[in-house]
């Protein structure tokens, strides 16, 4: 299995960076650094959620540019065509979400998979190289779709964040303070089921709380606080996939971007497939919502 420029996948997973030792649930080493980069983070997600339009369109479109380069980096390191052709892709599927034209950019999104995964030699190296703009590019698409659903699109993002944020928050916290069995060792020796269920906890009762903030009738509080918890163990599994990946790749980080968090892909992986549940349920079930926000903010 070789890449079109003659480097071969043992070379590129050679040239990887490999994975330091997992660190003890006592090291709080990282924690300021997470902390301050993560407000910062939330701050412009939340403004640019708010107004939304070119301004949401334009962080998505930054974070695709990063997460492509992450992208590539994992999978064919300094590999210009590959990191050109994601990058089309999947910038091109926010630029035609942007436009209210969906399905188009997905239609592009996938042309320009298909053509970067031809230049591989095999079925694997295929569904590395093509699944890069689908990965990054389907979840960026379908996040400024939901933004711009109405008349809901606002607290349906609102909601996401809220959700995700506790899951993360308290999965973090849940693993380091509780500690115990691991959830899969082998893809992330960090991560244990004490964190998986303290998440999906948090993420109910963020969803309670979205119920309360919307003012939905009483009866459907509870609706929220199921839909919260499988919206974060949705998120808390993105996660797992984004560990799987990078164990694939041989790396410990997508990139080093971000202080504390490493990179695009490590921050949002869980806001990214909690992005496709919601948006593959909404598709389905466009009135969905009808409901379940209320009289909204």
């Amino acid at each position: 299995m070789a890449a079109a420029t003659g480097v071969s996948e043992e070379a590129n997973l050679s040239r990887a960076e490999p994975a330091p030792a997992a660190r003890g649930r006592s090291d709080w080493s990282d924690l300021g650094a997470r902390i301050a980069s993560g407000l910062v983070l939330a701050s412009a997600g939340v403004t640019a959620a708010y107004f939304g339009g070119p301004w949401l369109a334009g962080v998505c479109g930054a974070a695709v540019v990063a997460m492509c380069y992450e992208w590539t980096r994992m999978s064919e390191p300094n590999n210009r065509a590959a990191f050109a052709l994601a990058l089309a892709g999947a910038l091109g599927m926010v630029m035609f979400s942007s436009w209210h034209h969906l399905f188009w950019g997905a239609g592009w999104m996938f042309l320009c998979a298909i053509a970067s995964g031809a230049r591989r030699r095999s079925l694997t190296g295929f569904i590395e190289t093509a699944g890069g703009a689908i990965y990054i590019g389907l979840p960026c698409g379908t996040f400024l779709w939901l933004r711009d659903r109405a008349p809901e699109g606002l607290e349906t993002i609102l909601a996401l964040f809220a959700i995700i944020w506790a899951a993360d928050i308290f999965a973090y916290f849940g693993g380091k303070l509780i500690g115990g069995p691991k959830v899969a060792e082998g893809l992330s020796p960090n991560k244990t089921w004490a964190g998986i269920i303290a998440g999906t906890m948090a993420g109910g009762a963020a969803g309670y709380g979205c119920g309360l903030l919307f003012h939905t009738g009483g009866e459907l509080r509870m609706a929220w606080l199921a839909i919260g918890a499988v919206v974060a163990l949705t998120g808390l599994m993105g996660d797992l996939f984004e560990s799987f990946l990078k164990r694939r790749f041989g790396v410990k980080d997508a990139s080093r971007l971000i202080p504390g968090h490493g990179g695009v892909l490590d921050r949002i992986d869980s806001l990214m497939a909690a992005t496709l549940l919601i948006g593959a349920v909404l598709a389905f079930g466009p009135r969905a919502t009808a409901l379940l926000f209320g009289t909204g903010l």
